[in-house]
């Protein structure tokens, strides 16, 4: 992640977006400073999934 938020910003970006499933990685990506910026609620045949956004 380091290596691509590097890039990213090198880049000229000013914000990296990305999306999981509440049983993959969404504490991993708090951790790393994203926000959690919205969500859909898990169901009887999905999980929640979430999306995350961070800000350079």
């Amino acid at each position: 992640m380091q290596y691509a938020e590097t890039e990213a910003k090198n880049r000229g970006c000013i914000m990296a977006q990305v999306d999981t499933l509440s049983f993959q990685a969404p504490l991993f990506y708090q951790k790393l400073g994203f926000e959690i910026i919205g969500t859909v609620p898990a169901t009887s045949k999905s999980p929640a999934r979430y999306f995350l956004l961070k800000h350079y």
